[in-house]
């Protein structure tokens, strides 16, 4: 139980700093360099796990084609679910702002249910691995809270509203954690990477599809080519002196 508990916790931290994104959101006007910044620093840390953490381990299940087809799934999971939120935002934008606002909501409670998923799998593997990716996604989820909360603000939604679609993110992540650890706690190894490698694949797809070119949208300069190879460099430095 007390493993079970750690997952919650640690599932608990990117609704945190998806909620901390928002509130930032809610003070400061919005920047598009600032944002820029914020966006690049998102993708040298989660360029950082995928790379030293999490595809070592996928390359390391026996027998691999089982994982590298996973990671495929993952990919051609998150790319149907990514094309079936853009027809439903494209048929209710302009009709009603509540219903964008839900379809924005859904979006980022998939995304949320992934990442918990992906906690409490990789706490079955190692607790290490668990806090390095939990770690990662604190800081992906601040940018990603910040234009959230800037989107719902734009359709003049009022602000009890906001925070209480802001708190209900804890639902996905926990149910995301609990069937990760649940699920798997106990199992081989080969089931616990499949479910990882499947993580792996709708992370790197959401990476190269959306998180680094709506960085590139935003107002790019040298900072932002520092920031995300120093991100890139200081998650590799904190994974190692982690573990």
């Amino acid at each position: 139980m007390h493993g079970f508990i750690f997952a919650l916790i640690l599932s608990a931290l990117p609704v945190i700093s998806n909620f901390i994104g928002a509130m930032l959101a809610e003070a400061l006007p919005l920047s598009k360099q600032t944002l820029g910044l914020a966006l690049h620093a998102a993708s040298g840390v989660l360029l950082a796990i995928a790379s030293t953490e999490l595809l070592p381990q996928v390359v390391s299940a026996k027998p691999i084609w089982a994982t590298v087809i996973s990671m495929f799934l993952g990919g051609a999971f998150y790319v149907w679910i990514n094309q079936l939120l853009n027809l439903s935002k494209n048929r209710l934008w302009g009709i009603d702002g509540n219903t964008v606002a839900g379809a924005i909501f859904l979006s980022i409670a998939i995304d949320l249910f992934g990442d918990g998923l992906m906690i409490g799998t990789s706490l079955t593997i190692s607790p290490h691995l668990a806090v390095t990716l939990a770690s990662a996604r604190v800081v992906a989820h601040i940018p990603e809270g910040f234009v959230t909360n800037a989107e719902f603000k734009s359709q003049a939604m009022p602000s009890s509203q906001r925070f209480l679609l802001l708190a209900a993110f804890i639902i996905p992540v926990w149910l995301g954690a609990a069937l990760g650890y649940w699920g798997l706690r106990g199992q081989s190894a080969l089931p616990k990477l499949v479910v990882l490698a499947f993580t792996t694949g709708t992370l790197l797809t959401a990476l190269v599809e959306e998180i680094i070119p709506e960085a590139h949208q935003t107002q790019d300069t040298n900072w932002s080519t520092l920031t995300f190879i120093g991100s890139f460099a200081l998650s590799i430095l904190f994974a190692n002196y982690l573990g």
